[in-house]
């Protein structure tokens, strides 16, 4: 390797150190890219707007929920709890002069679930249904349902009806012809007008449920005086 630390002196002088010998590159400068300023304002109002954007949906998030927690209500349940024949003298066997006179009496419990809202039961209008021929029909009023918690409402209906008009001789017609077979079925039909209330909300709703396949049973052909099977089931929303 080549060290050229100092020059060698002839003989008869000191030796000199020589000092190093630096030399200087003056290289060109890279000039720097061209920022338009309206670029450099585009991309700020670019973030300004996405993060508004951003701010604005996680709001609309927060208050979705919110209203959701306060607002979502679970709508009361209804129960079929008992269905009882008062009467029922069927005379005949369907055929001409056969009449029928009867009187039925049912208890429908309604459930309200909701933890933070009381129920206002305006009105129910239940019928007696029978092969899609609504045979009486029973009003109940003004029943509240406090949080949490259920009650009992009691229908009265009768044959012949003096609320209701239809063909009553082919409805003892058939009634006739079940006797015989040994059963006979009937349905429940509510209309219920009702208001969810809370301390910050009232909402008002409207329901109309079906207590389906209410099945009775005749001990004998003969016999005047059907029973329920005692099959309690919810009643079922319906159009």
């Amino acid at each position: 390797m080549h060290h050229p630390a100092y020059i060698e002196p002839g003989p008869g002088y000191p030796s000199i150190q020589q000092p190093y010998q630096y030399y200087e590159y003056n290289y060109p400068a890279r000039p720097l890219p061209y920022v338009s300023p309206d670029i450099d304002q585009g991309f700020s109002f670019g973030r300004v707007m996405l993060c508004l954007m951003l701010f604005l949906f996680l709001f609309a998030m927060i208050i979705s929920m919110f209203t959701m927690m306060v607002f979502m209500t679970i709508k009361p349940t209804f129960y079929l709890e008992s269905f009882e024949v008062r009467s029922f003298d069927l005379s005949g066997n369907g055929g001409p002069g056969t009449t029928l006179k009867a009187n039925w009496e049912t208890k429908v419990s309604i459930k309200n679930t909701n933890t933070r809202s009381s129920v206002l039961v305006n009105q129910v209008e239940t019928s007696l249904v029978y092969r899609y021929v609504a045979l009486d029909v029973s009003y109940v009023d003004h029943v509240e349902i406090q949080k949490d918690s259920n009650v009992q409402i009691l229908d009265a209906f009768s044959f012949p009806s003096s609320k209701l008009t239809f063909n009553t001789d082919s409805v003892v017609k058939e009634m006739a012809k079940d006797r015989q077979r040994g059963q006979i079925m009937f349905d429940l039909k509510l209309e219920v007008q009702l208001m969810v209330k809370s301390n910050v909300f009232h909402k008002s709703e409207k329901m109309r449920l079906f207590c389906e396949r209410i099945t009775l049973d005749f001990k004998n052909s003969t016999s005047n005086i059907p029973t329920w099977n005692g099959n309690k089931h919810e009643c079922v929303s319906g159009l």
